[in-house]
C-alpha cells in the first residue's frame, strides 16, 4: 500500500513539474541556457506555491488544535469549579 501511495505521489509530481516547464520555455532550445533558467525559475515558482499552501494548511490546522485544546481546558475548568 505505501509503494502504491509514494508511487503516485512522484507521479504527481512529475507531472506538475512537466507541466510548468511546457508553460512558457516550450519555445526555447532544450539544453540552452535560457531553458536551462527559464525551467529552474518555473520549478523554484511551483514550490514555492505548495509551500504556501503547505504553510496555509498547517496553520490552520494549529490554530483549530489550540482551540480545540482551549475548549476541554475550559470545561474542565469549569466542572473542577463546581466539585
Amino acid at each position: 500500500m505505501k509503494t502504491i501511495f509514494f508511487y503516485l505521489t512522484f507521479c504527481l509530481l512529475i507531472t506538475n513539474i512537466s507541466f510548468a516547464v511546457d508553460k512558457k520555455c516550450s519555445d526555447m532550445k532544450k539544453l540552452s541556457k535560457e531553458f536551462i533558467i527559464c525551467s529552474a525559475k518555473n520549478l523554484k515558482d511551483e514550490a514555492n506555491k505548495k509551500n504556501n499552501q503547505i504553510k496555509k494548511g498547517s496553520a490552520k490546522k494549529t490554530k483549530d488544535i489550540a482551540e480545540g485544546t482551549k475548549k476541554i481546558f475550559n470545561k474542565l475548568k469549569s466542572k473542577i469549579k463546581t466539585d
